[in-house]
């Protein structure tokens, strides 16, 4: 649990929060000596330009309908109407041939393996893929920009700035007093992708006194907002033109439509451990996915976007939550997907080698072998 001098403004306020929560102690285990901050160094940070109260950028409208109810059977699209791009075509057999250079995936799109874990302030875990999708936006973000910063919000944890000593709160069963920034009927809850960040906001206060952070499930910090009656939330507000603005409804409309633990999106920001294809595997035996519906060469027909690896290997496209269709940018629209749903899909098409989970990144395939699970709903419902 870091402690940081906080120089108070009076635009900030903490407010109380109605139950206490669980703190993660491999994510917030840190000692108050762990920052270094001086009054001198404090000094330095320009005072922060932000008096007047955050616009809130993103458009409620960009994410309503997303997601919509299941609608009839879809058929598995044929070679092709398969959602996947071209592939470009091959150089003459005299040209010489070069190794292409990676491309390098921006908003809303992410790489396919999850980045190397950080901690910014030692022994307080950073929310990685968080930080690195809000480094990536400016002045004049998009929609999609923002959309996918909120795709890659929805897994892990998020600090909260506590005013006092949160360990303490918690201990003797207080609400945690919680930083917040007011405008008059207006409010927003402060969260951070990284404990750095709760820093450098400090940093930008008056009147020191002090206060810490605590890691909480992103889950949690989005219900407090929605149950706080905030008017949205505010990530890593001391960033400048990388921080990010989400209102009330925006949010509970993505909590709405997320698993309630967020176990597929957890597991694709982990690090690849061998047994992490099972682990997804069984989890899509047990949650609800999302499939991108789409109509195929226009002829009207409807089918569900596959994807297929250079070996020529057919994989279903599956994604953990709606806005991982929506960051693709390819028009389909998400379709919730039972586990019994996949498994008739999985056990009429035996040609599928698999299914490709979340293609935005990060991604991962799972091959059927490790989709037993899966597989097996399919036997019990007798298909």
């Amino acid at each position: 649990m870091a402690l940081f001098s906080r120089r108070k403004k009076s635009a900030d306020d903490a407010v109380p929060v109605t139950e206490p929560a669980s703190v993660d102690d491999d994510a917030t285990a840190a000692a108050a000596d762990a920052v270094d901050e001086t009054p001198e160094a404090a000094a330095d940070v320009a005072p922060e330009a932000e008096a007047a109260a955050p616009s809130v950028g993103i458009s409620v409208q960009a994410f309503r309908g997303v997601g919509a109810d299941a609608g009839p059977e879809v058929a598995l699209p044929t070679e092709q109407e398969s959602a996947r791009p071209a592939a470009a075509p091959k150089p003459p057999s005299s040209a010489p041939t070069t190794p292409a250079a990676p491309v390098k995936r921006s908003l809303p799109l992410a790489a396919a393996l999850p980045p190397e874990q950080t901690e910014t302030v030692p022994g307080m875990k950073d929310n990685v893929l968080l930080r690195e999708a809000l480094a990536e936006l400016a002045e004049g973000a998009t929609n999609e920009q923002l959309l996918g910063v909120l795709r890659q919000a929805l897994q892990g944890h998020l600090y909260l700035r506590v005013s006092g000593d949160a360990r303490e709160q918690i201990s003797e069963g207080k609400p945690l007093s919680i930083a917040v920034v007011r405008d008059e009927d207006r409010s927003f809850l402060l969260a951070f992708s990284n404990a750095a960040s709760v820093r450098d906001s400090v940093q930008r206060e008056t009147d020191p006194t002090a206060t810490s952070a605590v890691a909480q499930p992103v889950t949690s910090v989005i219900q407090q907002v929605i149950s706080g009656g905030f008017t949205g939330m505010i990530l890593d507000n001391a960033s400048g033109a990388h921080r990010a603005v989400f209102p009330t409804e925006v949010l509970q409309k993505a909590l709405d439509q997320a698993d309630e633990n967020l176990t597929i999106k957890t597991l694709l920001a982990g690090p690849r451990e061998a047994d992490t294809a099972a682990r997804v595997g069984e989890a899509l035996a047990a949650t609800k996915a999302w499939v991108a519906v789409n109509d195929g060469s226009g002829s009207g027909q409807v089918g569900i976007a596959e994807a297929q690896t250079p070996d020529g290997k057919r994989f279903l496209q599956l994604f953990s939550h709606p806005l991982e269709v929506v960051a693709l940018g390819r028009g389909d629209r998400p379709m919730p997907f039972a586990p019994e749903q996949l498994a008739k899909v999985l056990s009429t098409h035996p040609e599928m080698a698999g299914v490709l989970v979340d293609a935005a990144g990060p991604s991962i395939i799972v091959e059927r072998d490790a989709l037993a699970p899966v597989l097996v709903l399919a036997v019990d419902l007798g298909d």
